[in-house]
């Protein structure tokens, strides 16, 4: 049977994202992940370290700006990861960890949007609010680092933030003149600028660590890419910016922050896959998978790509692979032309 360039998967993040890093193994070909929390978890096989809301910056860099300090942090996570990979050994080389992670690929999902997210929601500006960013960026750095120095990882997908001016929470915390079914550009572009700030930190450990792979995933044009395809992938226009789970006739968007998905009064629809968005700040399993699908569809969503040979896929992966590039190949192709052009508006 053919194996797999890569053994596991360890992921860094929001564990209400969770989808995204166990669709990333599905299209990878590598087995489900376990949480950290998990009784018997076993630190060879993968392991998720996501947490509920988690944040990059530290506590004191939220206090600093007059923000409160969240409670669980990035930082917290990448702990509990060396913890783990130090348990019942006596050195750093005595259990071989360094060789596994050598194999394995560490996933960072969508570092810094829980920052930004937390402080536009305690009444920030976006122009307060990217004064953050080289912070925030500067932190996702330093994690990297800490993990190719002390315990010697070789494989890292970071993914930028995906366009919150089209998230159905952000739109109703700062309503325009646009129409409902567009974005707001000025949180695009905020947007834009962490992943800016991003690429430009993960070039410079490129050169720094040159033996080190260090790949980019592109969520801003990934989502894009789905939300212009929505109609082609089985998502319905007329519920294309509006929550599955929130407060039914709430606004344009179903959405209403008084009363959000699990709170008292917010009902869940009964048609999730026709939906892009869960909630106000989470996009759907069904949306997530279309996302991840079009990230690995080599049509320039992910740099650099994957340098996968013919026999280390596992026949698995490689049918999803084939089936996934066939899908998009043509369909997006066309938007990014499109984008080029400025034609479209989102």
């Amino acid at each position: 049977a053919e194996t797999s360039p890569f053994y596991s998967i360890y992921s860094f993040g929001d564990s209400d994202s969770a989808s995204t890093s166990d669709h990333l193994a599905v299209v990878l070909g590598l087995p489900s992940l376990q949480h950290y929390t998990k009784e018997g978890v076993e630190f060879e096989s993968g392991i998720s370290f996501m947490t509920p809301g988690a944040t990059v910056m530290s506590p004191f860099s939220f206090i600093k700006n007059g923000i409160p300090a969240p409670q669980q942090s990035h930082r917290s996570q990448i702990s509990a990861f060396m913890k783990l990979f130090y348990k019942d050994c006596f050195s750093f080389h005595d259990c071989g960890r360094n060789k596994v992670l050598q194999k394995a690929i560490v996933f960072m999902d969508q570092p810094g949007f829980n920052d930004y997210k937390h402080s536009l929601l305690h009444t920030k500006s976006i122009s307060e609010v990217s004064k953050l960013v080289p912070d925030v960026v500067e932190t996702i750095k330093s994690s990297i680092e800490q993990l190719i120095k002390d315990a010697e990882a070789k494989h890292f997908v970071v993914s930028g933030i995906i366009p919150i001016g089209c998230l159905p929470g952000f739109r109703t915390m700062f309503p325009d003149n646009s129409r409902k079914i567009q974005c707001h550009k000025g949180l695009n572009l905020f947007a834009t600028l962490h992943n800016d700030h991003l690429w430009q930190a993960l070039e410079e450990l490129r050169l720094k660590y040159p033996e080190v792979e260090i790949i980019y995933t592109d969520y801003f044009k990934g989502f894009m890419a789905v939300l212009h395809n929505h109609a082609f992938l089985g998502f319905k226009t007329k519920t294309l910016m509006k929550v599955c789970c929130g407060s039914t006739g709430s606004g344009p968007f179903n959405f209403d922050p008084l009363r959000q998905c699990g709170e008292k009064g917010a009902v869940a629809c009964s048609d999730r896959a026709s939906h892009i968005h869960w909630d106000g700040y989470r996009l759907t399993p069904e949306a997530s998978k279309n996302m991840i699908d079009t990230l690995f569809s080599k049509n320039g969503f992910v740099f650099p790509e994957f340098k996968f040979s013919t026999n280390h896929h596992t026949a698995a992966a490689e049918r999803h692979r084939s089936k996934v590039y066939g899908r998009f190949r043509d369909g997006l192709r066309h938007l990014l032309e499109l984008h080029a052009n400025n034609v479209v508006d989102y």
